[in-house]
């Protein structure tokens, strides 16, 4: 984070003593901030992600999408959001549409947050109530056409919504998931599986890369690590 804020400093034109007054802070303090001799705060970091016209994770982080690039295999995300619909709920194999995306966000994110790289390498963007990949909604329609999953939609006196399960046990596909993928998908889907969708909602919303991220802008990877153990998933 030292080298960043001092090369989007840079890039941007400014010095420190511009900086520095911006932020209403002396220019040694700001230096200190810059050289990390000073803890920085998320006050600070807001602003000057402000000041500097960027994203709060680009002061944070540098060359993320260069770090987190890896190839998407289709095949292994539909084995995830079929596991995340078995496994996620305990009622025959239902799950609303929300849920399910938000299972499949806590399984990619906290994947990387153990090992440092993520599951699927989907791009995750914050919208309305979820951190959903672009994708999600192509596959889960290829998956409805192919008869791999149903959907049912409920009404209730508030509003309509999206319900999907398995419909075909009988699918098969070449194994993309792992014994340890596997274990660890069923870890968080156990701890969600009789939990409601505004809890998961709730849960995932005061996580750090929701916070902190633009509407609409995608969420990096990265900023999961800032999180505490049990705030991951």
């Amino acid at each position: 984070m030292i080298a960043n804020i001092e090369k989007l400093r840079k890039n941007k034109g400014f010095n420190q003593d511009e900086i520095a007054n911006k932020l209403d802070i002396a220019r040694q303090t700001y230096s200190k901030i810059e050289s990390w001799k000073k803890e920085i705060t998320l006050w600070i970091v807001v602003k000057l992600a402000e000041i500097l016209g960027v994203e709060v994770w680009e002061i944070l982080w540098e060359d993320f999408s260069v770090k987190e690039k890896k190839e998407i295999d289709w095949d292994k995300y539909k084995q995830i959001v079929r596991f995340c619909i078995e496994n996620g709920t305990w009622w025959k194999f239902k799950i609303t549409k929300t849920k399910l995306a938000k299972l499949c966000y806590l399984v990619d994110f906290a994947w990387y947050y153990k090992h440092l790289e993520p599951l699927t390498g989907l791009e995750y963007r914050k919208i309305q109530q979820w951190p959903v990949p672009d994708a999600f909604f192509l596959i889960i329609d290829e998956m409805l056409e192919k008869w791999e999953i149903k959907l049912e939609v409920k009404t209730n006196i508030k509003n309509n919504y999206e319900m999907f399960l398995i419909e075909n046990i009988w699918w098969i596909s070449t194994p993309k998931l792992n014994l340890e993928e596997k274990s660890f998908i069923n870890k968080i889907c156990e701890k969600w599986k009789y939990k409601n969708t505004k809890d998961i909602v709730d849960f995932t919303h005061n996580q750090l890369p929701w916070m902190i991220c633009s509407d609409k802008k995608i969420i990096p990877y990265n900023l999961i690590t800032q999180e505490d153990f049990d705030n991951v998933y």
